[in-house]
């Protein structure tokens, strides 16, 4: 029994000794394991009440080796009344510092690692307001650590913001960032449908505009309240421009609210909000297929 234990001994050592034994008797380290760093990660938040990824599952499914997605975790409600709810700003302000944590926790294991952003919706909001920090020079991550930023649907979408797909002539109902997205503009992409009035609403549809900024400023950040400050001037300025005083009176009134309303009850109706999916931005290529082509190619 022994004999056999020591030839069986044997036989094995030579099995191991054959696996690491190169040629010219050099060892050969193991196969290293893959780098854990990607190259690319990718965060993505999505809209309001949405289940799962939502629209943004055709985005970030398939994208190339070498990429990470994480969809940050948020309220995603509008309306503190909703079970387990928060009203908009309180939900979007968890979107932005849920998304900031995870990109820090990145960044700091992996140095080499570039983040991407996309959102929908709120998530957009999200997205967009965490690149503007970025680019401003009022968070902690770097504009060379952002490496893209897809927004659909933008409720604060600027006429300045690159758009891709046809011009528009409204701005987001919350009302464009007041400082814009500063070093990392270049690198900001917006997607709004025409018919879409959270990315789209009329200049002159005042009331909405109102409400829009009421709904984004509903948990402030002191760290905005200068920003906030110009965004309101701005919406009065324009109110102003078109007659004076007695314009504001005019905006206000009964009439224009109940236009207003309408409007924005027919476009809810539409299903422009959710048209992501098939409306072009390019012939043959939709909103969804662009933001998915773009991120693959960074």
């Amino acid at each position: 029994m022994r004999a056999v234990v020591r030839r069986v001994a044997a036989a094995a050592a030579a099995l191991v000794g054959a696996t690491v034994i190169g040629v010219g008797g050099a060892v050969v380290a193991p196969q290293a394991a893959a780098d854990p760093c990607p190259r690319l990660y990718v965060l993505a938040l999505a809209g309001t009440w949405a289940q799962g990824p939502g629209l943004l599952g055709a985005v970030t499914d398939g994208l190339g080796g070498g990429t990470k997605v994480d969809y940050v975790g948020y309220a995603r409600t509008a309306f503190p009344f909703e079970k387990g709810g928060r009203n908009y700003g309180a939900s979007k302000a968890q979107g932005v510092n849920n998304a900031r944590g995870l990109a820090l926790q990145m960044v700091r294991r992996c140095p080499g690692t570039r983040v991407a952003l996309v959102g929908y919706s709120q998530g957009a909001d999200a997205a967009g307001d965490l690149a503007s920090e970025v680019g401003t020079g009022l968070s902690p991550l770097r504009p060379g650590n952002i490496a893209g930023v897809v927004l659909l649907a933008d409720p604060r979408r600027s006429y300045r913001d690159q758009l891709v797909g046809p011009r528009l002539s409204g701005q987001g109902s919350g009302g464009p960032r007041f400082n814009g997205f500063g070093a990392v503009n270049h690198k900001v992409y917006t997607i709004c449908e025409p018919e879409d009035m959270y990315c789209n609403v009329p200049r002159d549809y005042f009331i909405t505009r109102i409400v829009g900024f009421l709904a984004e400023v509903s948990n402030p950040n002191p760290s905005q309240i200068l920003a906030y400050g110009g965004e309101a001037a701005a919406i009065l300025g324009e109110m102003l421009t078109l007659g004076g005083p007695g314009q504001i009176v005019a905006e206000l009134s009964d009439a224009k609210a109940r236009q207003q309303i309408t409007t924005f009850m027919a476009f809810i109706r539409s299903g422009a909000h959710g048209r992501y999916g098939s409306f072009q931005v390019r012939p043959g290529v939709t909103a969804v297929q662009w933001a998915h082509n773009y991120l693959n190619r960074l």
